[in-house]
């Protein structure tokens, strides 16, 4: 996989996708995969915002049963089911439990009767799938089979639970970077490090954007028959420097801050849903009432999730502090046993998700439950998409429909999606023991594109994994990337430096 800004700008290409999250990595394999010439630039390195801070848990969607949206459902499902197929090396079945008995948690007959349902809507779910990554049924579980799989459950009040099977996501900044290796492999030109900072319209349409490369300094003109813009939360101001005028409602907030927090220790066999006692308006959540999970990792424990309100255009830094208080605190309610304290806390994970904001039924502060693809109307460019997503698992499908739009825009007959099917690049299940580490630095610079430290350590080794990276072995991979993109001591210095900074990742 190779940067060249130059070969970007050489050529005109039937989709241009500004944004390397999930969201725009998925659009240019399923784009690329469907013979469209594609390009794919991101401002910073690929997954690294949102993308890379999720709880990790591939929903199934079972909690959309008590609103019986069975659509939402299936489609849940089915997008498990294809990431399970897909990258089988960076997604794996992962048991969830919720215990029963406390109040405001549904029952073991309420529960039961919806694992049957969950069971019956699913009959596919395992098609194509490794032996080792087939979905089980789900199960009533007895009180003692609980306090197996969750030690720290020791209150009077449960009297058994609920133990279904979701999946979970090892390492999602690996999965987004699959995405964009295997675009790239089916002929997309990718850059990271990339920032569109401007568009050319003419005739009422997007002729060029004009592309910063951050590392040199260096501009460069990039066309597209088809722009879209899939960049998180910076996609309404970006579709903004493009022409499209907005119309949305004013005032509101337009995204909402999340945060789970990484406990220094692995707390439980299985993910486990508790039922948070804390009621806030402020929340767009919808704290009290909703579920809080915590899902096992390989030697730590992920919880999550805080939701709140910040300005963006104000250091986010207090609000994640008082988050995380909040957080132990409602784990702790629901939960005696656990016993967490600050100290229990060894890293962060946050980002930032759309809220419904007046363009959704509900509350305008709520989260937002429908992705948001908009253009083609007369408040933008002809030929500029924006698209919003909402949730990681179902990037994929969201991608799909976007692709289909742009076909049909192009004048082109439909083709094929694929993705669903396709296995990605570089997801593979594994057959034996990783390579030494020194090995996959040197791999990640030469063949995926990795171009500063901090894309090394955070988003293609397990260097950065919480607490972080010790200095030496920092050190050390500053130095076998420095030897190979030519820095430095100057520049190995500051590469360090960087990569340590709180937040860095």
């Amino acid at each position: 996989m190779r940067r060249d800004l130059n070969e970007l700008a050489g050529v005109e290409h039937d989709v241009l996708v500004i944004g390397g999250g999930i969201q725009g990595a998925c659009i240019a394999w399923d784009a690329a995969l469907r013979g469209l010439k594609v390009a794919l630039v991101e401002r910073d390195d690929f997954g690294a915002a949102t993308s890379a801070n999720s709880l990790r848990i591939v929903h199934g969607g079972i909690r959309y049963l008590a609103r019986a949206d069975f659509a939402r459902m299936r489609e849940s499902i089915r997008e498990r089911s294809a990431l399970l197929r897909v990258a089988p090396g960076l997604v794996e079945p992962l048991g969830v439990l919720v215990p029963t008995g406390a109040p405001g948690v549904p029952g073991k007959a309420a529960f039961g009767a919806a694992l049957a349902l969950t069971h019956a809507l699913s009959p596919a779910r395992n098609r194509h799938l490794d032996p080792s990554r087939r979905i089980a049924a789900g199960r009533i579980v007895s009180r003692p089979e609980c306090q197996r799989l969750f030690p720290a459950l020791n209150t009077a009040t449960f009297n058994g639970g609920a133990l279904w099977y979701d999946a979970r996501m090892t390492r999602p900044e690996r999965l987004t970077l699959a995405f964009v290796v295997s675009a790239a492999s089916a002929g997309a030109r990718v850059a990271n490090h990339a920032e569109a900072e401007d568009f050319e319209i003419r005739h009422g349409a997007v002729r060029s954007v004009r592309i910063l490369d951050r590392l040199s300094g260096a501009r460069h003109e990039v066309r597209g028959r088809q722009v879209v813009i899939a960049a998180g939360p910076w996609t309404e101001e970006l579709s903004g420097r493009a022409g499209r005028r907005a119309n949305l409602p004013g005032g509101d907030p337009r995204h909402a801050l999340a945060l789970n927090l990484v406990i220094g220790r692995r707390i439980s066999e299985v993910a486990v849903g508790l039922r948070s006692s804390a009621a806030s308006e402020a929340d767009p959540g919808g704290s009290g009432g909703r579920f809080l999970f915590l899902s096992p990792q390989e030697h730590t424990t992920l919880l999550g999730t805080w939701y709140g309100m910040a300005d963006p255009s104000t250091d986010p830094g207090p609000a994640l502090d008082r988050g995380a208080e909040v957080l132990l605190a409602e784990f702790n309610r629901a939960c005696p046993g656990l016993g967490l304290a600050p100290g229990d806390v060894i890293g962060r994970q946050w980002g930032r998700l759309p809220l419904k904001a007046g363009l959704e039924s509900g509350p305008s502060t709520s989260l937002a439950e429908r992705p948001r693809v908009g253009g083609r109307n007369g408040s933008c460019p002809a030929n500029l998409l924006t698209v919003e997503a909402v949730k990681y698992t179902t990037a994929r499908a969201v991608a799909q429909e976007v692709v289909d739009g742009v076909l049909a825009s192009m004048g082109l007959r439909q083709r094929e999606c694929r993705t669903a099917e396709t296995a990605l690049v570089g997801a593979e299940l594994s057959g034996g023991d990783l390579p030494p580490l020194a090995q996959r630095v040197l791999y990640a610079v030469r063949e995926e594109m990795a171009m500063t430290l901090g894309d090394v350590v955070y988003r293609r080794t397990e260097l950065g994994d919480p607490p972080g990276p010790s200095r030496e072995a920092l050190g050390l991979a500053a130095q076998l990337v420095g030897d190979a993109l030519g820095w430095d001591e100057k520049r190995r210095a500051a590469e360090q430096a960087s990569a340590l900074r709180p937040g860095a990742v």
